[in-house]
């Protein structure tokens, strides 16, 4: 059968019903060296490549302590939305739990920040696919709560008309968002320390807190990453401490765009692959304060402490080392996706942009903007680059 050839020759996992009941039984399968099936690997599981009935997927295999994100990834069991990564299938067993999910050619939007600088018109409309799906799943009374480039697949070769009245451009890509293992309720609250949510450096002050969650909080987030694209870097990447940076940003209000203030702490050194390599104790009379208000916030800082910077997540990339020759090649390809179609310089625009972040990250959620207000000042950004 075609199929069986295809996934033969990309080694991917046929996701029959027997294979499944083993991935269940026994968890990940043992990969030999030089093979190509894992996609990425993230905080609670490894994704891998698969077939399920014929189509291409990407096959998510929970670890056992980490069976209770499945309930939130749940919440979009057989959404379908352009902009959201689709779950197909979900089981589980008390050992560990499958996620199949749909699997488009392409790669992550921080592997993309990480390649290439990208034009103020495309960082709108990749920000414009994001709040998309947030707001789909906003009408529907679902939180994320981890919005990050990381948690973004750029599908390349999908084509796109742009948003509303911008369907003038067209581009060969689209904005997925993915990941919704620390999604919730609108509502629901968070009594277990295992519920804290989020990355840390992407969190909202009152998911610091602990206070009641809206869909600001999503808004808080996508701000930052907004800033990520623009700048390119980690944020708060010249601090190696979360704990610190926890403090800071409910304490102090710190933001990734506070040169000065980052400047000022003199914490660290700027970050290589790791967030944190200081001591649990250097901080403590600082941590004192935040575990005051929220002290769910322990759960998140020893979960994100060790974890990379930058999680893979390349549904179009081979596990491993990739030969020189190979990224000479892709660079080019890439940059085509992204090209600058501006006709105006975009000096005062990148300005406009800047204040929008700014806006999404308030201290206060009710003062930020509302992601039907980002839109639309988004969309009047894009029309202006676009003549």
């Amino acid at each position: 059968m075609s199929f069986l050839k295809a996934a033969n020759k990309e080694n991917a996992l046929v996701l029959t019903t027997p294979m499944r009941t083993e991935l269940l039984k026994d968890g990940p399968p043992a990969i030999r060296p030089n093979r190509c099936q894992i996609l990425g690997r993230g905080a609670y599981g490894t994704v891998f490549k698969a077939i399920y009935r014929e189509h291409a997927v990407a096959l998510k295999i929970v670890k056992t302590g980490a069976i209770s994100t499945l309930h939130n990834e749940a919440h979009v069991l057989n959404w379908k939305h352009k902009n959201i990564v689709r779950l197909i299938k979900l089981e589980s067993t008390p050992e560990f739990g499958l996620l199949i999910m749909e699997r488009p050619i392409g790669l992550c939007l921080q592997r993309v920040t990480d390649t290439l600088t990208l034009p103020l018109v495309h960082r709108v409309l990749i920000t414009l696919d994001v709040l998309a799906a947030l707001r789909y799943c906003h009408r529907r009374q679902l939180l994320h709560l981890d919005v990050k480039p990381s948690n973004v697949l750029v599908a390349l070769g999908t084509k796109s008309q742009g948003h509303g009245k911008l369907g003038q451009y067209k581009r060969s890509y689209i904005c997925k968002l993915c990941d919704f293992g620390c999604s919730i309720r609108m509502g629901e609250s968070c009594a277990e320390p295992s519920c804290a949510k989020g990355t840390l450096r992407y969190m909202s002050p009152e998911a610091l807190c602990a206070a009641p969650l809206s869909s600001a909080s999503d808004i808080y987030s996508l701000g930052i990453s907004m800033w990520q694209l623009q700048a390119r870097r980690l944020p708060f990447y010249t601090l190696n401490c979360n704990e610190s940076i926890a403090y800071q940003v409910v304490k102090h209000e710190l933001r990734p765009d506070n040169y000065a203030q980052l400047e000022a702490l003199q914490l660290g050194v700027p970050l290589n692959g790791c967030y944190c390599a200081k001591s649990w104790t250097s901080n403590a009379a600082d941590l004192s304060y935040i575990r005051e208000i929220n002290p769910q916030l322990d759960v998140v800082l020893s979960r994100d402490l060790y974890k990379k910077v930058r999680r893979n997540l390349n549904f179009d990339a081979t596990h491993g080392r990739v030969h020189k020759r190979h990224k000479q090649r892709k660079q080019p390809r890439l940059t085509e996706y992204f090209d600058d179609p501006s006709t105006i310089p975009t000096t005062c625009l990148e300005s406009a942009y800047s204040e929008l972040y700014k806006s999404c990250w308030l201290s206060q959620p009710e003062l930020r903007l509302s992601a039907f207000q980002l839109q639309k000042r988004l969309e009047l950004i894009l029309v202006k680059c676009l003549g």
